[in-house]
């Protein structure tokens, strides 16, 4: 039965992991904080005055980590004051921790995005940038929720993993790491998962769709973005909309495969060396062979990524420069 319990909470964690990227990816292009900024930034400069929010100032990594952290932090204070009130059930007091702790990361979320844009937006006035209030409010909610789901689910993992073992039936299996350190790792793995994986729109793919497959974008084109949607003028809502359909779900994929593949990497390997039935004497056996299958795994990503570029250039190419 313990393993059954184990192997579940294991699946939770990743689909955690799943949904928590999704939102980053979100909350990212709802504000404009990680590869839009590159054209966001730029487009005033060059006479692009639009009405795009704007919160580039620290990158996803950096502020995903302040989140997650203030919101475990918080649990971790609160949960030694409630788990005293459920000694036999101590996982209730996560359910009224979790949620007042993430509150507390998304008012300094909420902080973050208020200063960045109206610092950001207020410095361009010099190319005759202005500050639309109506830009400002309509898009500090979906910020905001988006983040809240990010950093609710970034704390459910950090809780998870601190007491996996206690859950689970095996003590062994209890994180070494407390919970604020936990949400401080995972929030920077989040943020950057989101950077390097996410956020597909530019706000120049509109006008750069006659380009060859694989050119790119040139630095002379940087800040020409697309203003103007079909029914209207386009905010980093519309952005959004178009990004939650491909982007969103693939960012959420990624650090879902990493944590699914990381735990079960662990786990099969104390199965294997016999670390949760022997106990630390077989810990050297359960590391060695954790650590094969993790080079089996990364062997088989890079041999499917090769097959996926090359395919990739068959259908779409060539590429420029070939």
């Amino acid at each position: 039965m313990p393993f059954e319990i184990l192997f579940g909470l294991l699946l939770l964690i990743a689909f955690l992991a799943f949904v928590a990227c999704f939102f980053e990816d979100a909350e990212s292009d709802c504000g404009s904080q990680s590869n839009p900024n590159s054209q966001v930034q730029l487009a005033a400069q060059i006479g692009y005055v639009h009405r795009f929010f704007n919160k580039a100032i620290s990158g996803e990594p950096l502020s995903n980590c302040m989140y997650a952290t203030t919101a475990c932090t918080v649990t971790w204070v609160l949960l030694r004051q409630f788990e005293p009130m459920f000694p036999a059930e101590k996982w209730k007091a996560a359910i009224l921790a979790i949620p007042l702790g993430v509150l507390a990361g998304e008012i300094f979320h909420l902080i973050f995005a208020t200063t960045a844009h109206l610092g950001r937006t207020s410095g361009q006035s010099r190319f005759q940038q202005p500050l639309y209030l109506d830009v400002f409010y309509g898009h500090l909610v979906p910020i905001m929720t988006h983040g809240f789901m990010t950093t609710f689910c970034i704390t459910g993992i950090a809780y998870l993993q601190a007491n996996l073992g206690t859950l689970s039936g095996i003590p062994e299996l209890n994180h070494p790491f407390p919970l604020p350190l936990l949400g401080f790792i995972w929030g920077i793995t989040v943020g950057s998962i989101g950077s390097s994986t996410g956020d597909i729109h530019y706000g120049t793919e509109r006008i750069f769709q006659d380009r060859p497959f694989g050119e790119g974008k040139r630095v002379v084109y940087h800040g020409m973005i697309t203003r103007y949607a079909d029914c209207g003028i386009r905010t980093q809502k519309d952005i959004v909309a178009f990004c939650i359909k491909y982007g969103c779900p693939l960012t959420g994929m990624t650090f879902g495969m990493i944590i699914l593949f990381e735990n079960w990497r662990t786990v099969l390997g104390m199965l294997g060396g016999g670390y949760l039935t022997a106990g630390s004497a077989a810990g050297a056996a359960a590391a060695a062979i954790g650590i094969v299958i993790g080079l089996v795994i990364g062997i088989a990503l890079i041999l499917g990524n090769l097959y996926l570029v090359r395919w990739a250039r068959k259908r779409y190419g060539p590429f420029v420069g070939e």
